[in-house]
C-alpha cells in the first residue's frame, strides 16, 4: 500500500532523512518513532506530497506521489500535529468544505458527511463552532477531515499530542477502528502509547530506518529492557538485597534506589518475571519481610534507542 524507496531529503547541508526504505501493507497500523528531529515529519510531509524529495520515490497503492500527484493525494488523507481547521466554522460546514474540495461525488456526498460524523464520534458536536470545542474534539475532526473520501492510506503526525489521558484512550481507540478498513502511519515520539497502538514499528534516527519490530518483537525487546520497582520492608538495605538476589538467576540485575521510612527499593531487569514473583510472593512471609511496592516501569523511546541502536 505504501512503498518507500530510498527516500533522502537535504536543507543544504544538513540531511533531514537518508535513504530510507520501507514497505506498509494494505490493513496495517505502523508507528513511525524516533526522538525529536528524527526525521520524521520531513518523511511524512514528503509521503503526503507537502515536499519534494532530494532523492527517491514513495509510491501510495502503485501511484508516484512525484509523478502522479494527483492520483496519489486521492488514496492518503493527512492529519498534522497542528489539524488544519478553520475554527469560525461550525464542524458540520468544515466537513462538507473538505468533501468539496476532495471532489466527493454528489450522489454520495450527504452520505459520506453523515458516515466521518459517525465514524469519528462527533455527531453531537456537528452544529458547534470548531474554536469553542476541546482539543479532543479538535483532533477528532482533524481525522474526520482525514477521512472524508474514504482514503486507502491515513497518516497522522503527532495524533496524541497535548492531549489529556482520556482523550489519549478515545484517540487510541478510534485509531484502532481504523485497522483493516484503511492502511494507518502514525508518527511519534511516544513509545507508551504508540505501541498500544500499533501491530508494526519503524524506528528511525537522524534520518535513517534503523530498525523495523513487529508487535511482538517488540514487547519482547520491551521486556528484556524492562524493569521491577520493587520496595520490601522488615530487615536491613544488606538482607533485603541478599534475599532478591538469591531469587534471581545470573542474567538478571539489581540496583538500589533508596532507603525511606517505608522500606528499601530496587530496581531489577529479570529475564523471567512471573517465575521472580512466584518466589517472592510464596517466601515474603518466612522471611518476615513486607512487600510495599511492586511496579513494572514502562520503558520510554529513548532508552529503546540507548540500549539497542
Amino acid at each position: 500500500m505504501i512503498q518507500v524507496s530510498n527516500l533522502s531529503k537535504s536543507y543544504g547541508e544538513k540531511r533531514a532523512i537518508q535513504n530510507l526504505n520501507f514497505t506498509l501493507e494494505k490493513g496495517e497500523v505502523v508507528g513511525l518513532l524516533g526522538l525529536n528531529g528524527a526525521g520524521k515529519t520531513t518523511t511524512i510531509r514528503i509521503l503526503t506530497g507537502y515536499l519534494i524529495p532530494t532523492a527517491g520515490d514513495a509510491k501510495i497503492n502503485g501511484k508516484s506521489i512525484f509523478d502522479e500527484p494527483l492520483e496519489a493525494k486521492k488514496k492518503i488523507g493527512y492529519l498534522p500535529e497542528s489539524p488544519p481547521l478553520y475554527e469560525e466554522m461550525n464542524v458540520r460546514d468544515y466537513l462538507i468544505f473538505v468533501a468539496r474540495i476532495k471532489a466527493v461525488p454528489q450522489e454520495i456526498f450527504q452520505q459520506e458527511i453523515e458516515r466521518v460524523l459517525s465514524k469519528t464520534g462527533i455527531t453531537e458536536v456537528q452544529d458547534h463552532v470548531i474554536g469553542q470545542l476541546s482539543l479532543g474534539f479538535r483532533k477528532r475532526v482533524g481525522i474526520a477531515q482525514a477521512l472524508v473520501g474514504n482514503p486507502d492510506v491515513i497518516i497522522m503526525d503527532e495524533p496524541i499530542s497535548g492531549l489529556d489521558p482520556k482523550q489519549i484512550i478515545e484517540i487510541r481507540n478510534l485509531i484502532k477502528d481504523l485497522a483493516g478498513e484503511h492502511t494507518v502511519l502514525i508518527s511519534s515520539h511516544i513509545l507508551a502509547e504508540i505501541y498500544k497502538t500499533c501491530d508494526k514499528f519503524l524506528f528511525i534516527q537522524d534520518g535513517r530506518l534503523k530498525k523495523t519490530y513487529s508487535l511482538l518483537e517488540l514487547e519482547d525487546e520491551m521486556e528484556k529492557l524492562s524493569g521491577l520497582e520493587i520496595t520490601l520492608s522488615g530487615k536491613s538495605k544488606e538482607d533485603i538485597e541478599s534475599y532478591l538476589k538469591s531469587n534471581l538467576d545470573s542474567e538478571s540485575k539489581i540496583e538500589f534506589q533508596e532507603e525511606d521510612r517505608n522500606g528499601c527499593t530496587f530496581l531489577i531487569n529479570v529475564m523471567n518475571e512471573k517465575d521472580f514473583k512466584k518466589k517472592i510472593f510464596s517466601s515474603l512471609a518466612s522471611q518476615n519481610l513486607t512487600l510495599e511496592y511492586l511496579k513494572k516501569q514502562e520503558i520510554s523511546l529513548e532508552e529503546i534507542f540507548m540500549n539497542r541502536f
